[in-house]
């Protein structure tokens, strides 16, 4: 099975994710899946507890579609 990414790997996603959530977390971990052309990212993170946060991220723009 061969997988297409459009414009941005991996590393690039997790990098994007890391650093829009190190503004308001400590990140400690992040899971990266790629589904229908969108980096799904899930952060284990901690302000006052540890809280999963879950980023999806366009692969072509590198733009935050969403944050839950």
């Amino acid at each position: 099975m061969t997988l297409y990414f459009d414009k941005m790997d991996a590393k690039r996603a997790e990098e994007i994710a890391r650093n829009f959530l190190q503004q308001h977390y400590s990140v400690f971990d992040i899971k990266t899946t790629f589904e229908n052309g969108v980096w799904l990212m899930e952060a284990q993170t901690s302000a006052f507890g540890e809280i999963l946060k879950k980023l999806r991220i366009d692969s072509k723009t590198g733009k935050i579609i969403s944050v839950e």
